[in-house]
This record gives structure tokens, C-alpha cells and sequence, in this order.
């Protein structure tokens, strides 16, 4: 497996994506004249929750517009594209943010994710940036478990990412900080 920068791809290379999980984090939001509290609870499902995503074309012309930035890899199994992670520079904070990260589901549990992100921190130290940051779903589990073990920490909650009603719907955006 190589991984190298990313120049250009589509999102037939690397097939559905989507994830599985037994688990969520419940969000609990309290609030009292002199203290708000916001809890995640990891609870297990009584049924496995997947989630498929379709890509949209506007994300994918987007993700184009962030490859010469830098900051954006592929991993190559014999030239085939495997896996992908696009992240932007955020100047403004001296950061990067995870747009995608991706690996073909054949491809998955073998160090490739844990490879890309590798490269993005390497390129983020190199330029004196402080810290990369992302978005998962607090359903997403398998991810957030991903990313704790690459270093990274939940360090923000937004009930209303998604739409109005993300708490009653239950799927709520969590956001994840590795400070470098």
C-alpha cells in the first residue's frame, strides 16, 4: 500500500460507503438558571444501525477544489485508489479540517484510515499548524473509536447541526480535535 497525494477522484473509485454500529451516544442536554450540562451516554441498540451515504456532486467539486491545497491523500493498492482523506487548512486558526475520510470497505481494519490521517498530521506539524479537527455523528461509533485512538478527543457538541430537531431525531453532530 502507498499513499500519496491526492491529484484528482470520483467517488466510483472507492464504491458505497456509509457505517455500521451496535452503539450511540445518547445526547442529554439539561439546563438551570446557573448551569447548562450536556451528557453523551454511550448506550448499546437493540438493532444494528447502518447509515449509507450517497455522494452528492456538489461535495465532490468541492473535495476537487481542496486537492492542490495539500492536505488531501489517497492510499494506492497496485495504482487502484483504496482510500481517501480530504482536509482543508483553516489559516484563520491554524488548523485543518477533515472533510472525508474514506476506505474501501474491502479495505477496511488494515491501518489504512490510521495511514491517512498519519500523513495529514505529519503535513500539519511540518507547517505549524496547532491542531486537526472533524465532524462524525454520534451514532457513529466505530468512528469516534477510530479517531480516540489517533489522538483525538470530542471537544464540541452541536444539537442543530443536521436540522431543528437533531436531539428528537437523535443524531447529533459531534466534533473531534487532535492538538498537535
Amino acid at each position: 500500500m502507498e499513499i500519496r497525494k491526492l491529484i484528482h477522484f470520483t467517488s466510483d473509485q472507492l464504491g458505497e460507503f456509509g457505517y455500521t454500529s451496535r452503539y450511540k451516544y445518547d445526547v442529554h442536554r439539561q439546563q438551570q438558571d446557573d448551569k447548562i450540562s450536556i451528557v453523551l451516554e454511550l448506550v448499546q441498540l437493540e438493532n444494528e444501525y447502518v447509515k449509507t451515504y450517497q455522494d452528492d456532486q456538489n461535495d465532490i467539486d468541492r473535495y476537487e477544489e481542496l486537492l492542490p491545497l495539500g492536505y488531501s491523500f489517497g492510499a494506492y493498492e497496485n495504482d487502484e485508489l483504496i482510500g481517501v482523506i480530504i482536509g482543508e487548512p483553516q489559516m484563520w486558526n491554524n488548523t485543518v479540517l477533515i472533510w472525508e475520510l474514506r476506505v474501501s470497505s474491502e479495505y477496511r481494519r488494515r491501518n489504512i484510515g490510521t495511514a491517512l490521517m498519519n500523513q495529514v498530521v505529519e503535513m500539519a506539524r511540518e507547517n505549524g499548524l496547532r491542531a486537526i479537527r472533524l465532524e462524525t455523528q454520534n451514532y457513529n461509533v466505530p468512528a469516534i473509536m477510530f479517531y480516540n485512538q489517533c489522538g483525538f478527543m470530542i471537544e464540541g457538541i452541536d444539537l442543530s447541526f443536521y436540522t431543528n430537531t437533531d436531539v428528537e431525531n437523535g443524531e447529533v453532530a459531534l466534533f473531534l480535535t487532535k492538538k498537535l
